[in-house]
C-alpha cells in the first residue's frame, strides 16, 4: 500500500506543529518521502528499513548508531489493515522524543487511514463520473445491455426516466484563473455535491465549466425548488451566483444526452443575463437567437437603427423593452416611462420611420424582439453602452 508523498508531507507538517519536533515519514521501502527537513527527502533511512525487514515494534537510533542518512531519534512502524505501510520517525534525544512515540504513531495511522478512505472515495467518484459522462454524451446508450449491467454494478438504473439540470457558476472564468479561485470553485462544487447527496434519486456529474444533475423523474416545480435550494446555499456560504438550465418536462424521450442538450440550451439563454433559472419548455425564439455570432448581433442593431448614436439606440431599445413588457398597452407603457400618451405615440411613429418597421403591427414586431435580445446580450458582456 503506497502512501502519496503529498499526503505524507501534510501529515508530518501537522504533527510537527503539534509537538514542535522534526518528523520524518518513510515509505514501505524505508525511503524518506516526507520530512520537516527537506534535505532528507529521497534518501534511504537504514533504521526504517531495519524495522520493515525485521518487523520490529520500534527502533531508537542512539548517537552511536547514527549514519549519514540516519539520525538519533525514535522510529515506529505504521500498521494499517495488518500491513506495514511505512515508518514514522521523530528526530531527537531519547529522553525528549520517546514520550511522543506511540501517540505520534497512532495519530499518523489514523491520518493515513483517513487519507486512504478519502482516496478510495475519490476513486469511486471518478469511476461514477466516467460512467455518467459516457451516458450523457452517447445517444440511446441506455438501451445497451452491457451499459445497463455496468450501471447496476454502480447502483445506477439507466433504464429509468431522468430529468436533467445544468449549472454554471457566473464567475467560473474569473475564479478558474487563480489558485485561490480554483479552491473556491472546488469548495462550491463540494457543497453542491453534498446537497445532492441528501436528495433521493439525484446523480451529480462534474464536467467543467458546468455541473450536471440527473434527477429521477419529477415535475418541473420540484426541480425549481431544488435549484432554489442550491442558489440559496451558494449565496449564503460563498456569496456566489449560479445559472441553471432545466430540460423539457415532456416525458419522452428517456435519452439523457438529448435532455442535456435541452438543459444546456436553456442555461445558455440566461448565462449573461439577470435571470437565474430557465426552463427549456419556455423557450421560443430564444432557441436560435443565442447561436448567432456577436458581430452579427451588432450589425443587426446598426442596420435596424441606422446612423443613430449609442445613446439614441439605448433610448429606443428602452421603448421597445417597455412595449413588450406591457404587451403593447399604451397606458401602462406611458405610465412606466413617465411619458404622455401623445408623446409615446409620436416616439413610436418616429421609430417606425427610422427602422421602416412598425412595432404596433404584429407582423413587424418580431425584428424588434430580436433587437432587444441582441442588445441585452451585448450589454451583458459590455460590448454596447
Amino acid at each position: 500500500m503506497k502512501i502519496p508523498r503529498e499526503i505524507a508531507q501534510e501529515i508530518v507538517e501537522e504533527i510537527s506543529t503539534e509537538i514542535n519536533e522534526h518528523i520524518n515519514f518513510m515509505n514501505e521501502e524505508g525511503i524518506i518521502i516526507a520530512s520537516t527537513d527537506p534535505k532528507r527527502i529521497g534518501v534511504l533511512h537504514e533504521g526504517a528499513q531495519k524495522i520493515i525487514t525485521e518487523k520490529l515494534p520500534e527502533l531508537y537510533i542512539t548517537p552511536e548508531m547514527e549514519t549519514k542518512t540516519t539520525r538519533c531519534g525514535i522510529n515506529l512502524p505504521l500498521i494499517v489493515e495488518d500491513e506495514i505501510v511505512g515508518v514514522i520517525g521523530i528526530t531527537g534525544k531519547k529522553k525528549r522524543v520517546a514520550k511522543y512515540g506511540n501517540i505520534v504513531r497512532r495519530m499518523t495511522e489514523i491520518m493515513v487511514e483517513a487519507s486512504i478512505q478519502n482516496e478510495t472515495r475519490r476513486y469511486d467518484r471518478r469511476v461514477i463520473y466516467r460512467f455518467l459522462d459516457e451516458w450523457v454524451t452517447n445517444e440511446n446508450i441506455n438501451s445497451n445491455p452491457i451499459f445497463i449491467s455496468r450501471g447496476h454494478s454502480l447502483g445506477i438504473d439507466v433504464t429509468r426516466s431522468y430529468r436533467v439540470m445544468v449549472l454554471y457558476f457566473t464567475d467560473f472564468t474569473k475564479l478558474s484563473a487563480t489558485m485561490l479561485g480554483q479552491r473556491k470553485l472546488d469548495e462550491m462544487e463540494q457543497l453542491i455535491r453534498q446537497l445532492m447527496a441528501q436528495e433521493t434519486g439525484v446523480l451529480y456529474l462534474r464536467k467543467p465549466p458546468k455541473q450536471i444533475l440527473l434527477v429521477s423523474w419529477r415535475e418541473t416545480k420540484e426541480l425549481l425548488a431544488l435549484a432554489q435550494c442550491i442558489r440559496e446555499n451558494l449565496e449564503q456560504t460563498y456569496q456566489a451566483q449560479i445559472k441553471i438550465g432545466i430540460d423539457s418536462s415532456k416525458n419522452t424521450p428517456r435519452d439523457v444526452s438529448l435532455r442535456l442538450h435541452q438543459a444546456e440550451k436553456a442555461a445558455a439563454i440566461i448565462l449573461h443575463g439577470e435571470i437565474d433559472t430557465a426552463e427549456y419548455d419556455h423557450l421560443n425564439i430564444d432557441l436560435f437567437l443565442h447561436d448567432i455570432q456577436l458581430t452579427t448581433m451588432d450589425e443587426y442593431l446598426r442596420k435596424l437603427f441606422p446612423d443613430l448614436s449609442p445613446q439614441e439606440v439605448k433610448t429606443y431599445v428602452s421603448l421597445v423593452e417597455a412595449y413588450f413588457t406591457y404587451d403593447g398597452s399604451l397606458t401602462k407603457i406611458s405610465e412606466a416611462l413617465f411619458m404622455h400618451k401623445n408623446t409615446l405615440q409620436y416616439k413610436l411613429k418616429k421609430m417606425a420611420t427610422i427602422t421602416g418597421l412598425d412595432i404596433r403591427r404584429p407582423s413587424q414586431a418580431a425584428p424588434y424582439y430580436m433587437a432587444l435580445t441582441f442588445y441585452n446580450i451585448l450589454k451583458s458582456i459590455h460590448l454596447t453602452d
